[in-house]
Order: structure tokens, then sequence, then C-alpha cells
């Protein structure tokens, strides 16, 4: 009967215990470009690249895959005053008589819950967070302007949709650095 009760006690503890996510926050604020992005007139956006060592989980492509969809429909409005080109991996910039600002976003480290896990492993599946990068180049120079870093997370007791919400809230993070530069 002791030994039940013991049992029960560490089920109990395991299973309202979660994992911890723990990734690399920014150093500080993102600071100014040199040049305000309204300096440009042509605008270059990269897909958004995942750093090796996190790209052999399929949640963690999957969370690339949607924050790259939503960064370039929000940077499709921001820069609709400008020529903007959506660029796969191998394009390249070419000369031009526009001054033209690239954008290369990167996910530095991730770690993304997604719906499957939260219904089987809830909580104990831990929280999800993003550190990810902006590379704002001005090609015509070939000159890096700015190289801020975008974090967000949510713990494992967040509730339904947060894991989601903090993948949005770190592109519309880089949408509004975007739009506070102009």
């Amino acid at each position: 009967m002791k030994n039940l009760k013991l049992f029960i006690t560490v089920l109990g503890v395991f299973l309202l215990t979660a994992c911890a996510t723990r990734l690399t926050k920014p150093q500080g604020p993102a600071l100014p470009p040199k040049v305000p992005f309204d300096a440009f007139q042509k605008v270059v956006l990269y897909p958004i690249t995942i750093n090796p060592e996190f790209a052999d989980s399929s949640p963690n492509i999957d969370a690339q895959t949607k924050m790259n969809e939503y960064l370039v429909s929000l940077l499709r409005v921001t820069f609709s005053d400008k020529e903007y080109v959506i660029a796969d991996e191998d394009y390249v910039v070419s000369a031009s008589d526009k001054r033209t600002l690239v954008l290369s976003p990167r996910i530095k480290e991730i770690k993304y819950i997604n719906t499957a896990a939260r219904i089987f492993a809830g909580a104990m599946a831990g929280g999800t967070a993003v550190l990810m990068d902006v590379k704002f180049e001005d090609a015509t120079n070939d000159v890096v302007l700015s190289q801020p870093e975008f974090y967000a997370d949510a713990s494992a007791w967040s509730g339904w949709g947060a894991d989601n919400k903090v993948l949005n809230r770190v592109i519309e993070d880089i949408n509004h650095y975007t739009k506070l530069n102009r």
C-alpha cells in the first residue's frame, strides 16, 4: 500500500511537470538601421532559412513554412509602395538603377510544439520559443544596415493556440521593426 501511494505521488508530480524550453534571448532592443528603409525603391525578400541544428524536426520545418508565408504577406503590405520581389534561394540580386534593400530572415533557434504533440502530451511537451534575426542589406552598396534579433515564447501552460501565436508574434515584430524604420 505504501509503495502504491509513492507510485501515485511520483506519477502525479511527473504529469504536472513540463519540459522547460530554453533558447537564447536577444541581448537588447533592436537597433535602428544605418539608413531608413524609405531610401530604397526595390525590396527583395529571401525565404526564411533555419539553423541546420534545428532543421531535423518536422514541426520546426512546418513552423518555418508558416512563418515564411505570414512574413511574405505582411511585408507585401508594408512595402506596397515599392517594387517587391519574393526571391527563392537561387535568386541573385542584379545590378540595377534602383536602390535595393535585401531582407534575409533566419531562424537561429526554435522549439515548436505542433497541435498533435500538444493534444497527446499536453504541458509535458514543453513550451514553444523562436529566436530569429533578419539581415537588412543595401545591395547597391553591399552594406549590412542592421541585423536585429526577434524572440517570442509561450510556456507549456499557455493554453491552446499559444504555440502558433508565438510564430505570428515574431513575424509581427519583424514587420513592426520594418515599419518603424521607414
